[in-house]
């Protein structure tokens, strides 16, 4: 295939519920992208060298000489090889000095990129496996302001970079606790479908929460009561609770990193999510930009170059 004549990394992006691999050419250039639904905790993908043979060995043999990164949940204590955690801050050289390499088999090896860690002024850590990959393909190497980063996702991350480094970061349990709520309480008992992508009640919810000093547990239980006394349609409680979650959040992080207006929050992910944060910061009237898709494949380009394995 044409496409091979080019390539010049394979870059896995593995993590607990799905698997990108992103085939990636001599400048950077993505040449093809293939999404699989064999995290690691599926059923199919914890069989890891089965699926690596599976999923990876189709461009192995068009181009046996592939490097092969990867980064994600597949170095996290339930993957294939559990690597520590590289503290901040940290850009791409440091985590190219950092790669774990693991062989396959006799002939076939694989890069590892380790996690991040970092400490908070209370001692408390906060970890990361997959994320760093992604901020990394969007940090800008010059001396200019510090970057905001929001990575949306069943456990969300804000962090900050400056100068090419990951400096720091805070993590948010916001989609699992949504989905305990939703799924799990007596809160989601009186919810109904909603018909529209986004009702009225998300930008409800968001503005209510970060306009307000009253506790997030207190708020929450009012997506219960507004519902009984028929001041929320039910068809918008499932988007309250969401716009709750996510306002506490921003309104958190604003306050952590000290986010002034002028300054820009960067969206890295993908589909509905991501553009959800963005509506919600829209609102708050907060700068923020979606980041090109595919960062995961950047970083992982960025890193295998520093480590001179292409």
């Amino acid at each position: 295939m044409a496409m091979f004549d080019n390539a010049t990394l394979i870059g896995l992006d593995w993590g607990t519920t799905s698997l990108r691999l992103h085939l990636i050419g001599s400048d950077g250039t993505l040449l093809e992208t293939i999404y699989s639904p064999e995290g690691i905790m599926s059923p199919e993908g914890k069989d890891f060298a089965k699926t690596f043979e599976k999923l990876v060995g189709p461009w192995l043999k068009e181009k046996p000489s592939l490097p092969v990164i990867a980064s994600g949940m597949i170095t996290s204590r339930n993957g294939w090889l559990e690597t520590p955690y590289l503290p901040l801050p940290a850009g791409a050289s440091d985590f190219a000095s950092a790669l774990t390499c693991f062989d396959i088999n006799a002939v076939q090896k694989i890069y590892f990129v380790t996690g991040a860690s970092y400490q908070n002024d209370a001692g408390d850590p906060d970890i990361m496996r997959g994320e760093e990959v992604q901020i990394v393909g969007c940090l800008q190497e010059n001396n200019g302001p510090t970057e905001i980063f929001l990575l949306p996702g069943t456990h969300s991350k804000w962090a900050t970079a400056r100068s090419g480094k990951i400096e720091s970061f805070m993590s948010f349990m916001t989609g699992e606790i949504f989905d305990l709520l939703k799924n799990h309480s007596i809160l989601g008992t009186l919810a109904t479908p909603n018909k529209k992508p986004l009702s009225d009640g998300f930008l409800n919810g968001v503005k209510r929460m970060f306009g307000s000093n009253r506790s997030l547990l207190h708020q929450v239980f009012s997506a219960r009561t507004l519902a009984l006394f028929d001041q929320l349609p039910s068809d918008e409680i499932s988007d309250f609770l969401s716009g709750l979650l996510i306002g506490d959040e921003v309104k958190s992080a604003m306050s952590e990193f000290n986010i002034a207006a002028s300054e820009t929050v960067h969206i890295i992910g993908r589909g509905d999510l991501a553009e959800k944060y963005s509506i919600a910061l829209d609102a708050l009237n907060i700068s923020n930009k979606i980041a090109p898709e595919h960062a995961a494949a950047t970083g992982l380009y960025q890193i295998a170059k520093g480590a001179r394995i292409i």
